[in-house]
């Protein structure tokens, strides 16, 4: 089991869900999801969508049992008020997780006790990125990213989009948070750093994020609550299911 190296660590587990297409494997995922996953997977109208669904929240507890001793059907959640899922069995350590999914990526993070929030976004030509970013990003932000064109562009918006959708992840609140109120930047050594409007209750040395490269098409953000003043190391694994 690995719950002792989440004192010091995040793990990040990565599938590729296109890759998972056999009938034995896709028939023995779709055995471990519980009756309301599966009850959602059927409402999907594209198959993408329904196979992307099978495979995140299959990831979530086939990686979950590698840190408890329980079969992966067995783990039962619940939501908060804005939707966050969080692990509902009784008698398990604190064990916290986040879950995001693109096209040709699915990641989930795991912690100990600490709120954590991930994203990932597939790097590809998106429509009214500037009017989104008018109404999402920061000032500044938005001003850095009309300078750009081109990869560059798409670069800087998805790595300000998914750092804000992991900060939101991460603090388990709904889609109505003033997230244009929160500023990162992002050095050469792509290190974050984040600052806040006086409105928002929060401050900078309460986060760690960090910007991940799952792939060449992908960018992926991870926000993790700081305990006792120290930054976890942050552990990428890509696995099959």
């Amino acid at each position: 089991m690995l719950n002792h190296s989440l004192q010091q660590e995040a793990h990040v587990w990565c599938t590729i869900p296109e890759t998972l297409r056999d009938d034995e494997t896709l028939h023995r995922l779709t055995a471990i999801l519980s009756e309301e996953e599966l009850e959602r997977y059927r409402r999907f109208h594209f198959s993408a969508d329904r196979h992307r669904h099978l495979i995140s929240h299959a990831l979530v507890r086939e990686t979950l049992s590698r840190y408890v001793d329980l079969p992966a059907a067995d783990w039962h959640f619940s939501q908060g008020d804005h939707g966050r899922p969080e692990i509902a069995n009784p008698d398990v350590p604190a064990i916290r997780f986040n879950l995001t999914h693109t096209a040709g990526l699915v990641c989930c993070i795991v912690t100990l006790e600490d709120d954590c929030g991930i994203d990932a976004e597939k790097v590809t030509t998106r429509h009214a990125t500037h009017q989104i970013a008018q109404r999402m990003f920061s000032e500044a932000e938005h001003r850095e990213l009309q300078q750009l064109e081109g990869l560059d562009h798409l670069k800087y918006f998805f790595t300000r989009w998914t750092l804000r959708e992991a900060y939101v992840k991460a603090r388990g609140i709904g889609i109505s948070f003033p997230t244009s109120k929160v500023n990162f930047t992002v050095g050469e050594d792509n290190s974050v750093a984040v600052s806040f409007h006086p409105d928002i209750d929060d401050r900078y040395d309460n986060w760690h994020f960090r910007l991940l490269k799952p792939s060449e098409e992908h960018i992926a953000a991870v926000a993790l609550r700081r305990s006792g003043g120290i930054d976890k190391k942050i552990v990428t694994r890509f696995i099959d299911l």
